[in-house]
């Protein structure tokens, strides 16, 4: 009765239901029925309705790059250099995307840009309109004053928008250009100018329950991608197939 429901809403409203059938059933049924809930939930997000994420970053960090490589896959980024996305972003369709062993439905919504004045609008109406189980920050390894700055507005947006965060599911750092500076320098010495801010995701995961992690990745030469993709991807799942680390 309660998928039949499900099934019937229109799609729009479907983040919205399938998180209140998983809360409601959960304290309702027997958990063999609940397992089984969960799965239908997974499958409904995971091939039908798409898993709602976002991508955020201060400007030319590799955003409208990491859509492009979930689409095509790395190979196909051989001489890709976008133009900086301009106010109010560009629409994107969910499209399905090879994760691991599966093909994920996806649903970022917007691609939006990294300026400053597009903060407080184009990343807050996505915040809100997505409302996301997960969120990807893109950063580099040059600018790191606007990063931070770029950083801390996502969080503080997360905590002065508790409707909107109330799905979600893990923050994922994604360092970008490890091609430019991963031979000669490590993740760890280029987050020595995020103390505070890596502090600050740390407290917060900790109070509003969501996980998070860090990767240096390479969106050209596709280093380190696959693996944080499947590891950002399972773990905000309904039901995750693997064991996912800080």
């Amino acid at each position: 009765m309660y998928w039949k429901a499900f099934v019937m809403t229109q799609k729009t409203l479907g983040d919205r239901i399938l998180s209140v059938i998983t809360e409601a059933l959960g304290s309702l049924v027997p958990s063999g029925v609940n397992n089984a809930v969960n799965t239908a939930v997974d499958f409904a997000y995971v091939r039908v309705f798409g898993l709602p994420f976002i991508v955020l970053g201060y400007r030319q960090a590799g955003k409208t790059t990491l859509l492009e490589w979930l689409r095509h896959d790395a190979a196909h980024l051989v001489g890709f250099d976008p133009e900086p996305t301009a106010a109010g972003g560009d629409a994107v369709s969910p499209f399905g995307a090879h994760i691991g062993d599966e093909i994920i439905r996806m649903r970022p919504r917007r691609d939006v840009g990294g300026e400053y004045a597009m903060w407080e609008t184009d990343w807050v109406e996505l915040f809100r309109g997505a409302r996301p189980r997960g969120i990807i920050f893109m950063l580099d390894h040059n600018h790191p004053y606007q990063h931070k700055d770029a950083l801390n507005f996502t969080l503080q947006m997360i905590d002065e928008e508790p409707e909107a965060s109330r799905q979600l599911r893990m923050l994922l750092i994604l360092v970008n250009k490890s091609d430019l500076w991963g031979d000669r320098r490590s993740v760890d010495d280029l987050l020595t100018d995020y103390r505070n801010e890596i502090r600050r995701l740390k407290s917060q995961a900790e109070r509003l329950g969501y996980r998070y992690q860090i990767a240096g990745v390479s969106l050209i030469n596709g280093s380190g991608v696959s693996e944080a993709m499947q590891s950002f991807f399972d773990a905000i799942r309904p039901r995750p197939k693997r064991i996912t680390k800080r």
